[in-house]
C-alpha cells in the first residue's frame, strides 16, 4: 500500500515529467485529479449548471501554468487553490449578473433544488444517517459551502487539513474554527430534518410551519432549531446521531457525469478524441481561451495546435449536464447536451393535449432522452396553461380526479364525460411563481401534496401561506412513456406524482422505486 508521502512523490514526478512535455504523465495527472476537482467545485457551487465550465477552466489554468509550479510536491494544494479561486470568481460574476425573468407558460428552466446533494445521494445510493447528513447540507449558509466542500474532502480522506487550509489562505486555527462552525450547523440541520420527518409530528413544531415554503434554508434552520433544541418531543428524535465526520469517513467521491468522463476530458485536452479530430475539419475558429490553452497543451504534448484548440472548443461548446434515466431507474447515468457548439434543429415535441395516445406512446421508452434529469431543463410545453384533464398514460381510460377531498384515479369512458365527472383542472402559473404550474379544481381548491418527500395528494384551499403555495406547485419533466410528462414537487424535486394500485394519488420519491414507477408517473395533458 502506498503511503501518503509516496503518493506526493509520485505526483511530483508526474508534474515534472508533464512540464517537460511527457504526454502520458499529463494524461495521468488529469485522470487522477479530475474527480477531486469535480467534487470540490460541484459541492461548493451546489451543483449549479456552470459546474462543468468551472471544472474545465480549473484544469485549463492548471495545465497552462504547470511549468510555473516551483514545488511539484505541492501540486495537490496548488490545484485546490486554483479550483477555489475559480469558484470565487464564478460567485462574484453571478452576483453582478442580471437575472432574467421567467415566462409564464414554460417549464421550469432548471429543477428547483436540483443540487449536489441530490447527485451525492443518488449516485452513491446513500441511505440512513449518511443520506441524512447529505440532505442537511441544504440548510447551510451560502458562505459555508466552500468550507463544507473542502472539509468534506478531508473527512472522506481525499485531502489533508494542510492541503486545503493553505489553498484557502487559512492557518490551522482559522481552518479549525470554520470547520467547527460548519459541523455545528450540520448537526442542527440534522435535528431539524428528524423533527420534520417524525410521525406524528410535534404539534408545537407544526404551528411554526404555515409560513414555511417547504424549501431548506439557513434562516429556517435557525428558526426551527430553536424549537427543536428546547422541545423534549423533538429532542428525542436526535438520539443516537452519529457525528458527521464518522459518516463521511471513507465515503467515495461522487462519480463524474458522463459528459465529464476522464476519457473525454483527456481526449479533449490532448487532441486525441474522435470528436476533436473531426472538429478540425470544420474550420471552426477557437475562442481566445481555447487558443491560449491550446498553445500550452501543444507545447506540453507536442500535439498539433489546430487539433488541440479545436478539441478545447468542442468541450467548451458542448458541456454536458448530469442526468438520470427515467423514473423507472433513477440511478442510470445519461448525458444530455446542455449547449451545442453548432446549432442543431430541435426534435419535434409531442403535444401534451393530444386526445388519444398512439400505440407507441403507451410503451415505456428505453431511450434516456425521455428521462427526467436533475440538472437539465425540459423542453417548453406548448399550451399547458388553461383547462386540461390529466390522463394516466399507461391506463388511458383513467384520469386524476377527486373523491372526498383526496386525489384518486377516476375512470372516464370518453372525452365528453370529463367535465361531468369533474376531471378538468385549470392549469395556472405556479403559485410560487417559478415557471412551474399549479392545478385548480372547479371548486377553486388546488392539488397539493402533504408530505416532505412522500405523502398523499389532496385538494386544499389556498390560504396564501408559503407552505401551501410550495406544496401546490409542480414542475414538469419528460415522462418515461413517449409523449408524456411527469410532475415533480417544487419543494421535493426527486419526488413525483404517482398513482398506486388502489387508485390513490401520492407524491413518491424516485430513489429505490419499483419497476412500475416510470409508467405510473407518466401523464398526458388532455384538452376538453
Amino acid at each position: 500500500m502506498r503511503t501518503r508521502e509516496g503518493e506526493i512523490q509520485a505526483d511530483a514526478a508526474k508534474v515534472r515529467a508533464a512540464a517537460d512535455g511527457d504526454r502520458q504523465a499529463l494524461d495521468s495527472l488529469v485522470a487522477a485529479y479530475l474527480p477531486l476537482v469535480y467534487n470540490i467545485v460541484g459541492r461548493a457551487m451546489d451543483g449549479h449548471a456552470d459546474v462543468d465550465d468551472v471544472v474545465q477552466e480549473t484544469l485549463l489554468r492548471a495545465v497552462n501554468n504547470l511549468h510555473a509550479l516551483r514545488e511539484p510536491d505541492r501540486f495537490r494544494s496548488w490545484l485546490v487553490a486554483i479550483a477555489v479561486r475559480q469558484v470565487r470568481d464564478w460567485a462574484q460574476a453571478r452576483r453582478t449578473r442580471p437575472q432574467p425573468g421567467l415566462p409564464d407558460d414554460t417549464v421550469a428552466q432548471a429543477d428547483p433544488q436540483a443540487d449536489f446533494a441530490d447527485l451525492t445521494i443518488l449516485r452513491l445510493e446513500l441511505s440512513g444517517q449518511r443520506r441524512e447528513a447529505v440532505e442537511a447540507t441544504r440548510w447551510l449558509e451560502e458562505a459555508d459551502r466552500e468550507t463544507l466542500s473542502l472539509w468534506w474532502m478531508e473527512a472522506a480522506g481525499q485531502l489533508t487539513r494542510s492541503d486545503w487550509a493553505a489553498a484557502d489562505g487559512l492557518d490551522p486555527h482559522q481552518a479549525a474554527v470554520r470547520v467547527g462552525r460548519v459541523k455545528e450547523r450540520l448537526q442542527s440541520a440534522r435535528s431539524v430534518l428528524r423533527a420534520l420527518a417524525a410521525k406524528p409530528r410535534c404539534p408545537e413544531l407544526a404551528q411554526s410551519l404555515p409560513t414555511w415554503d417547504g424549501r431548506p434554508s439557513a434562516r429556517w434552520r435557525k428558526r426551527l432549531s430553536r424549537h427543536v433544541r428546547d422541545c423534549p418531543v423533538c429532542a428525542r428524535a436526535s438520539d443516537r446521531m452519529i457525528p458527521v465526520e464518522g459518516l463521511l469517513g471513507g465515503l467515495a467521491l461522487v462519480p463524474l457525469p458522463l459528459g465529464m468522463s476522464a476519457q473525454l476530458i483527456l481526449g479533449t485536452l490532448t487532441g486525441s478524441g474522435g470528436a476533436a479530430s473531426s472538429a478540425t475539419t470544420t474550420g471552426s475558429s477557437p475562442s481566445t481561451v481555447a487558443g491560449q490553452a491550446g498553445q500550452t497543451l501543444a507545447r506540453l504534448t507536442n500535439a498539433p495546435m489546430a487539433v488541440v484548440a479545436s478539441s478545447i472548443l468542442v468541450l467548451s461548446g458542448a458541456g454536458l449536464w448530469y442526468g438520470f434515466a427515467g423514473p423507472s431507474d433513477s440511478r442510470t447515468p445519461v448525458a444530455t447536451p446542455a449547449r451545442s457548439a453548432v446549432a442543431a434543429p430541435a426534435p419535434p415535441t409531442p403535444s401534451p393535449s393530444s386526445p388519444q395516445p398512439s400505440a407507441a406512446s403507451t410503451t415505456p421508452s428505453a431511450s434516456p432522452t425521455t428521462a427526467p434529469t436533475t440538472a437539465s431543463p425540459s423542453p417548453s410545453v406548448s399550451g399547458v396553461l388553461g383547462p386540461h384533464a390529466l390522463r394516466a398514460a399507461a391506463q388511458p381510460n383513467k384520469y386524476i380526479g377527486i373523491s372526498e377531498g383526496q386525489a384518486v384515479m377516476v375512470k372516464a369512458p370518453d372525452a365528453a364525460s370529463l367535465t361531468a365527472r369533474q376531471l378538468i383542472f385549470t392549469v395556472t402559473p405556479g403559485l410560487m411563481g417559478t415557471g412551474c404550474y399549479s392545478f385548480r379544481h372547479a371548486n377553486g381548491s388546488y392539488l397539493r401534496h402533504t408530505g416532505y418527500h412522500e405523502g398523499a395528494v389532496e385538494l386544499g384551499a389556498n390560504d396564501n401561506s408559503a407552505l401551501f403555495r410550495a406544496d401546490a406547485t409542480f414542475c414538469l419533466r419528460k415522462g418515461a412513456i413517449a409523449g408524456t410528462k411527469a410532475l415533480f414537487a417544487f419543494n421535493s424535486p426527486l419526488s413525483h406524482l404517482r398513482y398506486r394500485d388502489d387508485g390513490e394519488l401520492w407524491l413518491e420519491p424516485s430513489q429505490n422505486a419499483d419497476p412500475s414507477y416510470g409508467s405510473s408517473t407518466s401523464f398526458q395533458f388532455v384538452a376538453p
